[in-house]
């Protein structure tokens, strides 16, 4: 590989790796950044929001359950002995259409009876499992509670109910007043938040029971029968609050919970799409794609540029400085070529060397200024007389070497006359002087035997011959010297 395409190459690894690791620092730190505001903000913020609106909620039932323990004929008529039964049905009746509650109830300590809309229901009793949560709030301190339980009407239905303790005008306890509530008012407000957020919410008790949900939950009915949320389970059940996320099928799913002491379940948020990550996401692959876009131009630029730059130096190499002619490099390189195609096509190849007569006394009598003038205006001239596919080199300082292909000796001593003529009738103009040379000229033919340098050294002694015989004439080599194929 040249130096060329390793410098492209190494250009190209250092760009495309500056963009790429930009482009993903970015991504990463963008992406850490959202995950970490959803995973100790949004998704919090989120269960606050619920947790809230379900205390809203839950505020009106509970004044409600207030007034009807403190209510004066709810008191008189249990410290009356409950002789009508029909009165407090009918109180418990207005009480649930007046304030539109699911039900409406009344426990006496006394009798034990439970009184509701409909009449009087049961009698509670320790022994039943349906009734342990009047005698544990019987001797709890608190003075009301809220409780998920099933009604005592409708045993198939679930209610949220607020129990309140009912004293008389001495303090003493003397039974539980409250209403109830249908559990499907939470379950809109689930339904709404998932709508309004596209997160997943649902309720666990403190055993992982799923116990409220949305119609479209997918997931399984207890955490720890869950693929993914069994690893956590423990961590949810255990802490009033949690957050983390997991992977699933190469998603990221955040999850936040948190304990609503009113029901003693816990609130679970999880959020598994987000908008604002695809759309990170994309902007890392625009930029990669604009990334290898830049490097690609850029490349293209590099590329355009040192092949102009090589060019010129393969041309300041390969040509002479002064007359803008080959110099002896190109002709180390040309010449090979030249004849090889030539035996190739079997076609002629000739040589001319010519030597300016009298240029050492320009440049002694003028200055080396003047002396490049002088080469610069013969080589115009040669340039001027020789076909395009001649090669003209600068042989040395006043000597020039002409490659003639397709060209035999006979018409390559005409060509070299054509030079000498010129040359003779050329003038330069220094000052008030005209200065002109003489030119000194050898011939020869490439050879089936001759090897590269052969034909140019027979030319070069034929050039000496013309020097040796006064100079200002064209010599081709003597006879008996090698002819050509």
């Amino acid at each position: 590989m040249t130096k060329k395409y390793q410098i492209l190459l190494i250009l190209s690894l250092i760009l495309f790796t500056g963009f790429l690791s930009t482009s993903l620092i970015s991504y990463f730190t963008a992406h850490d950044s959202l995950a970490s505001e959803i995973e100790e903000s949004t998704l919090p913020l989120t269960g606050d929001n619920i947790y809230s609106e379900i205390q809203q909620d839950l505020l009106r039932p509970i004044f409600i359950s207030s007034l009807m323990a403190h209510d004066t004929f709810v008191r008189d008529w249990a410290i009356a002995g409950e002789q009508d039964a029909s009165a407090i049905t009918r109180y418990l009746r207005e009480i649930q259409e007046r304030y539109d509650t699911e039900t409406s109830f009344f426990v006496s300590d006394k009798t034990r009876y439970y009184y509701h809309p409909r009449g009087r229901l049961k009698r509670v009793s320790r022994d039943d499992p349906q009734d342990a949560w009047y005698f544990h709030f019987k001797n709890g301190l608190d003075p009301y509670e809220i409780n998920i339980d099933r009604d005592t009407a409708d045993p198939g239905r679930i209610t949220v109910f607020i129990n309140y303790k009912v004293y008389d005008y001495g303090g003493n306890f003397i039974g539980a007043a409250g209403v109830g509530l249908s559990t499907s008012l939470v379950k809109q407000l689930i339904d709404e938040y998932q709508r309004r957020y596209n997160r997943e919410i649902f309720f666990v008790d403190r055993l992982g029971n799923v116990t409220m949900h949305s119609d479209t939950y997918t997931g399984a009915p207890q955490l720890r029968q869950s693929p993914e949320l069994s690893l956590y389970a423990t961590r949810i059940l255990t802490s009033p609050s949690s957050s983390f996320n997991y992977q699933s099928q190469g998603r990221t799913v955040y999850v936040n919970s948190r304990l609503v002491p009113e029901f003693k379940w816990y609130l679970v948020v999880q959020q598994t799409n987000n908008p604002a990550t695809d759309k990170i996401y994309h902007t890392l692959i625009l930029n990669l794609i604009g990334s290898a876009l830049i490097t690609l131009v850029v490349l293209v630029l590099a590329w355009l540029t040192v092949n102009k730059f090589q060019r010129r130096l393969e041309a300041m190499a390969l040509t002479d400085k002064l007359t803008g002619l080959a110099n002896r490099q190109m002709l180390d390189r040309m010449l090979p070529q030249q004849i090889a195609q030539a035996r190739r096509r079997k076609e002629p190849l000739s040589c001319v060397i010519a030597d300016l007569d009298g240029f050492k006394l320009v440049n002694d009598t003028y200055g080396h200024p003047t002396g490049d003038l002088m080469i610069r205006s013969i080589a115009e001239l040669f340039a001027s007389i020789s076909r395009a596919s001649d090669l003209i080199c600068r042989w040395g300082g006043d000597e020039f070497l002409f490659l003639l292909p397709n060209c035999n000796q006979a018409q390559a001593l005409q060509f070299a006359e054509k030079l000498r003529h010129a040359v003779e009738n050329h003038r330069l103009r220094v000052d008030d002087n005209l200065l002109g040379l003489s030119l000194s000229l050898g011939v020869s033919e490439l050879t089936s035997q001759d090897a590269p340098d052969d034909m140019i050294l027979r030319a070069d002694r034929a050039l000496l011959a013309s020097k040796s015989a006064g100079r200002n004439r064209v010599s081709q080599p003597p006879l008996g010297a090698s002819q050509p194929a």
